[in-house]
């Protein structure tokens, strides 16, 4: 396994440490709190009614905001 180091403030640490499991290490911790971010921005499309012109302003809007050129296919499941 290799090893790395971060540099947190102890406010961070002080956090962590209260929704840490009693016998769960930091990188648990920190998977666990990754996989409940993920989040599927084309299932919140899904729930609304959408026409191909709004999803094309959506989509443009992201791209212009974001300087990147961004299409669905890149979001896949975050």
């Amino acid at each position: 396994m290799v090893s790395k180091k971060i540099r947190i403030t102890e406010e961070v640490y002080k956090k962590l440490m209260e929704i840490k499991g009693e016998n769960e290490s930091f990188s648990y911790l920190f998977l666990r709190l990754i996989k409940g971010q993920k989040y599927n921005i084309e299932k919140s499309f899904s729930a609304w009614d959408l026409s191909n012109e709004e999803m094309k302003g959506i989509w443009g809007d992201i791209n212009t905001r974001s300087g990147r050129h961004w299409k669905k296919s890149d979001i896949g499941d975050l």
